[in-house]
């Protein structure tokens, strides 16, 4: 027989066993409800960013086709083809992509003064987490179907699709994802969505490459591991990885002086680049977070 003590415990053990399932059950039905709302808040940047994606690759297309039509030869390995997709044309639209998707995704609750309302029903880590998931999941479909384009067209003119298309495709939706979490950053510490994207498109676009160029004048030849943006040559460096990763370029010097030689870097390594997006996604993530909560703390 138990004893009343013991039988108290085993009621009290089974109620907060029943508790913790409820509240299991109720985050993941939060984080789910948002998911659900975000993709239908969203479908018409989703549309947007779908047809932008599609007409960039339908310009390369064409301008592909009128080289034939010049009697300019299809590269004879279907790696060169795919590459000729993957220029810093595509570097662009994953930040332009990144940017609409994630430009409101913090800011907007401080703006719209919807916090007050939103949090004391579900928390900013669920709120958070439903609003990114459902952002990158929208902004990795754009990405996933300019690569089945590609593949659709590769297999057309070759009969067979590079294996490496989808190791860069894996690549291009990780650099995606830290692209979308330094917008997030940019969000939680903007006042407003049309300034969190202008701002990260010209920190994205122009900043980082300007800091790049200095440091190739100034004869630097330490690889840039620490900029952001050196991460997108993974992307079409995973087609066939270059040997060596940089080319050596002779500049001519005003005045008719000696050319001088700068150092540019192409892609980083397969190990690297993983190591360092995943670096770079963590940091914004807590540092968006942590502002969240404190942005929120003041506005209560």
């Amino acid at each position: 027989m138990r004893s009343s003590k013991q039988q108290e415990q085993i009621l009290i053990d089974e109620i907060i066993v029943d508790r913790e399932k409820a509240g299991l059950k109720r985050k993941i039905t939060q984080i789910g409800n948002t998911l659900t709302f975000e993709f239908k808040r969203n479908l018409r940047n989703f549309i947007i960013m779908l047809v932008v994606f599609a007409s960039v690759f339908f310009l390369l297309l064409l301008i592909s086709e009128l080289q034939l039509a010049q009697d300019v030869a299809l590269p004879s390995d279907p790696v060169d083809y795919v590459g000729g997709y993957l220029t810093q044309f595509f570097g662009f639209l994953i930040i332009i992509s990144a940017s609409l998707f994630g430009g409101s995704i913090i800011v907007e609750d401080f703006k719209k003064q919807t916090g007050n309302l939103l949090f004391p029903k579900i928390s900013k880590t669920r709120l958070l987490i439903g609003r990114l998931t459902s952002r990158y999941t929208l902004n990795a479909i754009c990405v996933s179907f300019y690569y089945i384009l590609i593949s659709i067209v590769t297999y057309t003119k070759y009969s067979e699709i590079p294996i490496t298309l989808w190791a860069s495709l894996g690549w291009a939706l990780l650099y995606t994802f830290t692209i979308l979490t330094f917008v997030t950053f940019m969000s939680s510490i903007m006042r407003s969505t049309s300034a969190t994207i202008i701002v990260s498109i010209l920190f994205l676009l122009i900043v980082f490459n300007i800091v790049m160029m200095i440091l190739r004048f100034a004869g630097l030849t330490m690889e840039p591991l620490f900029l952001l943006t050196y991460y997108e040559g993974i992307i079409s460096g995973s087609l066939s990885m270059p040997n060596p990763r940089f080319a050596e370029i002779m500049m001519p010097t005003p005045g008719g002086g000696d050319p001088v030689l700068f150092t540019q870097w192409l892609t980083p390594t397969e190990p690297a680049a993983l190591i360092g997006m995943l670096i770079y996604a963590s940091l914004f993530l807590v540092l968006a977070y942590l502002i969240y909560q404190r942005r929120q703390s003041k506005s209560e």
